[in-house]
């Protein structure tokens, strides 16, 4: 079994931008775990690693399966208020 990441993923591991375009458009059940990656810097990943915030990396760096976010990782968030999911 071969895990891929996903574009949230991997823009913050590698410290890229993620365009989030339509954001209005995401389903209710997308937008807990992308608040908790931009807000906390913490995601569970399906592999059982585990996203985690640079400052806390540090604490954490004998820990196996932490992979630190990068401190360059930012997000832009598009979308148009008036739509959406009702």
């Amino acid at each position: 079994l071969r895990f891929v990441d996903q574009p949230p993923v991997s823009a913050a591991k590698q410290g890229r931008v993620l365009l989030l375009e339509g954001i209005e458009k995401a389903e209710r059940n997308v937008l807990p775990t992308l608040n908790n990656l931009l807000e906390n810097r913490e995601m569970a990943l399906e592999d059982r690693t585990f996203l985690i915030a640079p400052e806390r990396a540090a604490e954490l760096e004998s820990a196996q399966g932490h992979i630190a976010v990068s401190e360059a990782f930012q997000v832009i968030a598009i979308g148009n208020p008036s739509r959406g999911n009702p």
